[in-house]
């Protein structure tokens, strides 16, 4: 960011690790006259002048409605999330457990935090279930994580005991969803969100005023075993517009 305020950048598109760490950096940006439009993950500044992205509380809450989705009498759920201070998958945990709070099965919620790597939520969540054999839903909260958890699942031959619900469409957890491991896909469209980024941050310059409070929202689709191969699920699998 500093080094793009130095080369006299007139937008950014930023999607944020930290929400407060990225946040003076961002606002530095702002205050040099750039147009700051943050696409998926949220930071904590007044001077960007556009957020575009997923409902990120909402689709916590989708996610824990396909997990609900059971016959199970009793529910124990395993949490894998990435570091704290990443805001649109602390929304996401936030929606699940809300909407987990309203179901009498669930006994028991379990959380880790890793970093946003395949093998480090692998490890994790292969640690999780160990440690917690009653576990019987595990959650992976974006990709990598979704991607990590799903082959623990798979590793540990657990698939269809444990109900596994991944984020996003990486085509290992496409290929997991068709193979039993993973139960459910709760599917942003990130191309979308690059897309109206950078559209959006090239309407900023031309004078168009958005309004920084309101989230622009990008569609968000669970999918199934049973509804992948529907045309609106490949659609949304494969999403170019």
């Amino acid at each position: 960011i500093r080094q793009a305020i130095r080369d006299g950048a007139d937008a950014i598109v930023f999607s944020a690790i930290s929400y407060t760490k990225n946040a003076q950096a961002i606002n530095d940006a702002a205050s040099a006259g750039i147009k700051v439009v943050v696409i998926d993950s949220d930071v904590n500044s007044d001077g960007v002048v556009a957020r575009i992205g997923t409902d990120n509380v909402q689709a916590g809450k989708m996610c824990a409605k396909a997990a609900l989705e059971t016959d199970l009498e009793s529910i124990v759920v395993g949490i894998v999330n990435c570091d704290v201070e990443t805001q649109n998958c602390q929304e996401r945990e936030r929606g699940f457990r809300v909407a987990l709070a309203a179901d009498p099965r669930v006994q028991d919620i379990y959380t880790v935090n890793v970093p946003t790597d395949a093998e480090l939520a692998r490890q994790a969540a292969r640690g999780l279930l160990l440690e917690h054999p009653d576990i019987n839903v595990l959650v992976g909260f974006n990709e990598p994580l979704a991607v990590g958890t799903a082959m623990a699942v798979d590793e540990l031959e657990l698939n269809g005991q444990v109900r596994e619900i991944a984020f996003d469409t990486n085509p290992v957890c496409v290929e997991l969803l068709q193979k039993g491991a993973v139960s459910a896909l709760i599917v942003q469209n990130p191309y979308a969100m690059g897309y109206l980024g950078v559209e959006t941050a090239w309407r900023s310059l031309q004078g168009e005023r958005f309004d920084a409070s309101s989230l622009i929202n990008t569609p968000t689709t669970t999918i199934t075993r049973e509804t992948m191969f529907t045309i609106e699920s490949q659609k949304a699998i494969f999403s170019f517009d």
